[in-house]
Parts: C-alpha cells; structure tokens; sequence
C-alpha cells in the first residue's frame, strides 16, 4: 500500500472484512477449532520522568475502560504493542503512503460513519498532520460529527528530522542541524485554542503524565455529550525500535 498498489489477492471482493469474514465463516462449515497461539506482544514499559506516546496509549485505554472504541488514525510514534485488537473496527488502518495531514479528515469521515453505531471514534495524530488538516474539525463541529483527536505534539515534523539526520551523514553534514525547518516551537503552537477555533473542545496542552487520564475522561465525557474533542498532549520525540527501522529501509 506504501506504493497505492493493492496487494494480490485469490479473490477479491469489494466489501468490508466485518462483512466478509461471518458469510465466509458460513461457507467454510462448522469444524473443529484450531488452537492458536497468542501474538500478544508485552506491552511497553513506562517510565515516569518525562512524558511519552507509550503513557498517552496507558491513560488513553484506562480512560476508555469498556467502551466500544474505534481507533480511526495512528501516530508513527504509536506503539503497536499498546493497545491490542480484538475486533475488525477496533483500528481502521493506516494512511497509504503516510499522507501527512490526512489524519483529521480520515477521522472525521470515520467518525461520520460510526456516528450511532455505539463506538467511540478516537484519532491520534502528530502535531504537523493535525497542523495541517486542522480545518476539518470545523466540518466535524458543523455537522455535529462526534470525535475524539489527541495530538501526540513533539513540536516537530519528526519524520523529516530523522529523513534529514539520514541525509546529513551520507552527505558528511552535522546531524545537529536536522531540526532546520521540520522544529515546531519558539513559540510554541496552541493547539487546543486551534481548535476552538473550528469549534470543537479544546483540551491542554497537558505536560504531566499523572494529569493524561482526568483530561481523557472529560474530553470523552464531551464527545459523549456530541461534541467533537481535541487533547493537545506534548510528548518526547520519538519511535519504537521497530518504526525506526521500517522508516530506514524505506529510505535506503
């Protein structure tokens, strides 16, 4: 999908996986189950010095508890050992290509579809992809579209300072300057009063990891209540060991 192509398949059948999986269930017949063995992975372990993507997923499932939820967009810092899925809409899929500014509008489109199935639409999205399509809540505030966005802010285009770094020393350059043009700070952005200014609720910046899990329970009290939410929470830059690599050998 990195390319816009579609993998090859046996058959193809233009329906969701939700709609396909019971009716092919059907056809296959009842037999004796396989057991399986666990995929879970250990979920990341938290420090409690400074702020990161990791404690955002920890508070975010707590504040979540029970409910029906649907992850329509994932930060590239998100931990995929975070948050494990148990159902076809628990996560709808990434962007193809990593689209940067394609986060809110995705989920703003989910969100309309989700709209009185009982889930609750939540988006986590970088800083720079929420900056850049942040117009969208106004069509989510005037349609009366309900949605949780938490903005994992590490006040930069991160992706690029890593690209940059990887530049920089095939090219002999200081890595030090990798932030030139792709830092989002001095000042630093307010995001939330950005999106009060779409005319959604506006929540933060929260900085303290002990304060993640009030702020997600009154943000989803208001997306309960119909209102589109938005939680600027400032993280440490950064990506998984795993993300890294990925994001190295597509650069190679």
């Amino acid at each position: 999908m990195d390319y816009q192509g579609l993998p090859p398949v046996d058959v193809f059948i233009a329906c969701t996986p939700d709609a396909a999986v019971p009716a092919l269930l059907e056809a296959l017949g009842s037999g004796k189950p396989r057991a399986v063995t666990a995929g879970a992975k250990e979920p990341p372990k938290l420090g409690n010095d400074k702020l990161t993507v990791d404690h955002l997923a920890d508070a975010l499932r707590r504040a979540v508890g029970e409910r029906p939820c649907t992850l329509t967009h994932l930060s590239l810092s998100w931990n995929g050992a975070s948050w494990p899925f148990r159902h076809p809409l628990d996560f709808l899929g990434g962007d193809g290509g990593g689209g940067i500014g394609a986060g809110p509008g995705i989920s703003i489109g989910a969100a309309l579809a989700l709209k009185g199935s009982g889930r609750l639409p939540v988006a986590v999205c970088g800083d720079g992809d929420f900056l850049m399509g942040v117009t969208s809540l106004w069509t989510a505030a005037h349609y009366k579209i309900p949605l949780l966005l938490i903005v994992a802010n590490n006040r930069s285009f991160f992706n690029d300072e890593l690209h940059q770094e990887r530049v920089a020393r095939t090219r002999n350059r200081p890595v030090e300057n990798r932030w030139v043009g792709q830092r989002i700070s001095e000042p630093d952005i307010d995001l939330a009063s950005m999106a009060r200014a779409q005319g959604a609720q506006g929540f933060g910046p929260v900085t303290a990891i002990a304060d993640l899990k009030a702020v997600f329970d009154k943000a989803i009290a208001a997306v309960e209540g119909g209102a589109v939410a938005v939680v600027d929470v400032r993280v440490e830059p950064g990506y998984t060991a795993a993300v890294t690599a990925a994001m190295t050998r597509k650069s190679d």
